[in-house]
């Protein structure tokens, strides 16, 4: 036999021993890999490599033995990272969740006290002089919210106004008004060079618009005494997890259930805990109880209206 044909010989071999369907996505089953959607990958490898590390230790017994963090730049690329199989596990807002859940086929494991918070809600506020109530009082006028990405700064507060029916215009600046049937809205971080929530609520403190929206953790932490004297909130949602934990289709059940109980737990032990701090300040992990399903629930259909701004 001719070498040529000693060659195609071994690799027709090869193919019957290992058909195509016999690859995953990974090339090894061995490396539990963690997805992280940002646009700083140094920062986010290392925020999330001890972590990493920590379940590489407590999955031992369940043949992981090494792990690596992947970042993506949005989360369409995760989508198609989860669909592929090249992530196993990601943790993210619950719009993202709900996403990747959605049009990835992931799988909802836990929620995640980040920078250790369980939850926290979008409140809308005005000057307390301003006499703003109610959604329909800020007809023709201008809300600014922080960034097109923001859950608790636009994605949930721009719901809770579709939700009602109104109508919304984006402006192009601040002097850019509205017509007067519908609710204008600015974004802070492109049309000022100091964005944040302080230069969002100075805004309403200095009557350049009507209101503002963000989280109320940081109604409690951003906003200067002073100012916030002057301001009020009319307006709160529904409390919505920090972060929630997914799992990739196609992951083992009994991996899946591993690594929920090592997250549940890592709080409860020394090396669990320095890894949780490390992880952007994680307090813990929790089961999804029916209060935090409902709130996933709301999102899972609300969301859509987010296409009336597309």
């Amino acid at each position: 036999m001719s070498k040529q044909y000693q060659v195609l010989a071994v690799v027709i071999s090869l193919f019957l021993l290992f058909p195509p369907s016999a690859y995953s996505a990974k090339s090894d089953d061995a490396t539990l890999v963690l997805g992280v959607i940002s646009t700083n990958p140094k920062k986010a490898v290392k925020r999330t490599t001890p972590f990493a590390k920590y379940l590489v230790s407590q999955l031992q017994d369940h043949g992981v033995t090494q792990s690596k963090v992947m970042v993506a730049t949005n989360l369409e690329q995760m989508v198609r990272w989860m669909k592929a199989g090249k992530v196993d596990m990601v943790s993210d807002t619950v719009f993202s969740a709900v996403t990747l859940v959605n049009e990835a086929g992931a799988e909802l494991l836990a929620r995640r006290w980040k920078s250790g918070v369980a939850e926290y809600s979008s409140v809308f506020f005005s000057r307390q002089d301003s006499e703003i109530q109610s959604f329909d009082q800020l007809l023709g006028k201008t809300v600014v919210f922080e960034d097109r990405y923001s859950t608790s700064a636009y994605f949930v507060p721009v719901i809770m106004l579709l939700e009602q029916g109104f109508t919304l215009y984006e402006q192009a600046s601040l002097r850019d008004m509205p017509p007067a049937d519908s609710i204008g809205y600015v974004f802070v971080d492109e049309i000022s060079s100091s964005s944040g929530e302080v230069n969002m609520s100075a805004w309403v403190f200095n009557g350049q618009a009507a209101a503002a929206a963000f989280s109320n953790l940081d109604w409690e932490k951003e906003i200067p005494p002073a100012m916030r004297q002057e301001l009020e909130i009319f307006a709160s949602s529904i409390a919505i997890p920090r972060a929630l934990q997914v799992a990739r289709p196609g992951l083992t059940v009994e991996l899946k259930q591993a690594l929920t109980e090592v997250m549940l737990s890592a709080h409860l032990d020394e090396q669990g805990q320095e890894a949780l701090s490390q992880y952007k300040k994680t307090a813990q992990f929790d089961e999804l109880d029916q209060a935090v399903q409902n709130s996933i629930d709301w999102v899972e259909k609300a969301a859509p209206l987010l296409e009336q701004l597309y």
